[in-house]
């Protein structure tokens, strides 16, 4: 097993894919297979990041974050909407990255079925989702 404990950075054209759910690089310590077969744990003092190099003994791997099922909404031109939306995410502490034109979520069961109730238009896709769980940073 491939033990990374240092970050090489972003450019390494020998580094070999490992592919990471979002849950995971939220953990300083996690394991997984890289592409070329090889067993990898990860030991680092900070999350690793999607596209970052890592290496040890066993050489470099660049973590590669795997597209998971997301909620697409597309930012409204009226304010009213955006209230709205902003409301309803913010008030079911929904974690949010938004993006040029839209705003993606995380996609969990009643979701879809509440955004279609309350008449915001939305889709649903597979996604590389960019954004820090619901309690990291909140505060009441």
């Amino acid at each position: 097993m491939a033990v990374l404990l240092n970050r090489v950075g972003k450019d390494s054209s020998a580094a070999v894919a490992v592919r990471v759910c979002r849950v995971d690089l939220w953990k300083r310590r996690w394991r997984s297979v890289a592409e070329d077969g090889t067993a990898v744990a990860v030991a680092l003092e900070s999350p690793a990041k999607n596209g970052e190099t890592l290496w040890g003994e066993a050489g470099c791997f660049r973590v590669v974050q795997t597209p998971e099922e997301v909620v697409a909404i597309e930012m409204p031109a009226g304010v009213e909407m955006v209230a709205k939306i902003g409301w309803y995410l913010g008030n079911r502490h929904i974690p949010v990255e938004v993006r040029s034109g839209e705003m993606v979520v995380e996609n969990f069961p009643s979701l879809t079925d509440s955004l279609e109730r309350i008449g915001i238009a939305h889709e649903v896709r597979q996604d590389v989702l960019n954004c820090r769980p619901h309690s990291e940073d909140h505060r009441h």
